[in-house]
């Protein structure tokens, strides 16, 4: 039964739309799960029925955070290398302002530091 909820929640979840690599995947994420459930119940010392029900929430609880992790992860990459260029203009903008904070931090005389006056005979 326990199994059987199990297969329920995960069946649902998807890395990607490649069949083979969604399998192999789901496969890897599986291993890593049962292995932390299989090593939290052993610490715990839960034996018999507990010990499974308590292997199977830590199981699936582990197993969806770590899909999640993965999803997040993929859609990052992907947005990244769809749209690298906006993505390396805005890099080069927030290294150029951490460049000039910076220096500005570290020369009080720089033109950087100075306060513009902006009085009504400048305007004229």
């Amino acid at each position: 039964m326990k199994k059987t909820f199990f297969d329920l929640i995960t069946s649902q979840l998807s890395l990607f739309e490649n069949p083979l690599h969604n399998y192999l995947a789901m496969t890897i994420i599986g291993v890593v799960a049962f292995a932390i459930a299989w090593n939290a119940v052993g610490e715990i010392g839960a034996r018999g029925e507990s010990g499974s029900i308590l292997h199977w929430i830590i199981r699936i609880f582990s197993f969806v955070v770590i899909w999640l992790v993965l999803s997040i992860l993929i859609i990052i990459v992907s947005f990244i290398l769809n749209n690298w260029i906006y993505v390396l203009i805005i890099a080069i903008l927030v290294t150029t302002l951490y460049i000039l904070k910076t220096y500005a931090d570290n020369n009080p005389d720089s033109i950087l530091n100075k306060k513009p006056s902006f009085s009504r005979h400048n305007l004229k």
